[in-house]
């Protein structure tokens, strides 16, 4: 993959930002993704799925609700993928800030404790997948290319 630093003046980024391109293919800017997760392990592991082999620009990290939103604030990521039980706020609650600052941003909830019914109350809110930690996460880095747009 041939990559270049780029200047972008209109969408997300201010003038004179610089850009991390995937120039190879697409010549589109390369996304970013917002890992939100108390346990710092498998935050950290996620974080390690999602490196530049996959298509992504950077992962970011926050350990509760209020760092998300003020990342997602200073970073305008394209994807967040959020744990369902945080320590200061529930996915649900965070999922609506989130989108107050930054309308339809895709947004995953990870859980240990999946049900049916869980996965209605978080598509209700705005949140477009739910995804058990129990299962193979590489599933959950392909729904993220290709929410994102990475062939």
């Amino acid at each position: 993959m041939s990559l270049m630093l780029a200047f972008k003046h209109s969408g997300k980024v201010a003038p004179g930002e610089l850009l991390l391109m995937d120039c190879s293919r697409t010549g589109r800017k390369m996304p970013t993704v917002l890992i939100v997760d108390d346990d710092d392990d498998f935050r950290k592991h996620l974080c390690g799925l999602f490196d530049h082999g996959v298509g992504f620009n950077a992962c970011v990290e926050a350990r509760n609700g209020a760092e998300a939103i003020n990342e997602t604030k200073q970073l305008s990521p394209d994807l967040v993928v959020l744990d369902f039980s945080l320590e200061d706020m529930d996915a649900l609650e965070l999922a609506q800030r989130l989108n107050a600052v930054i309308p339809k941003l895709p947004i995953f909830v990870m859980t240990t404790d999946y049900d049916m019914n869980l996965e209605k109350k978080a598509l209700a809110s705005g949140i477009i997948a739910v995804f058990s930690k129990l299962d193979d996460l590489t599933t959950l880095v392909a729904n993220a290319r290709a929410v994102c747009g990475i062939e």
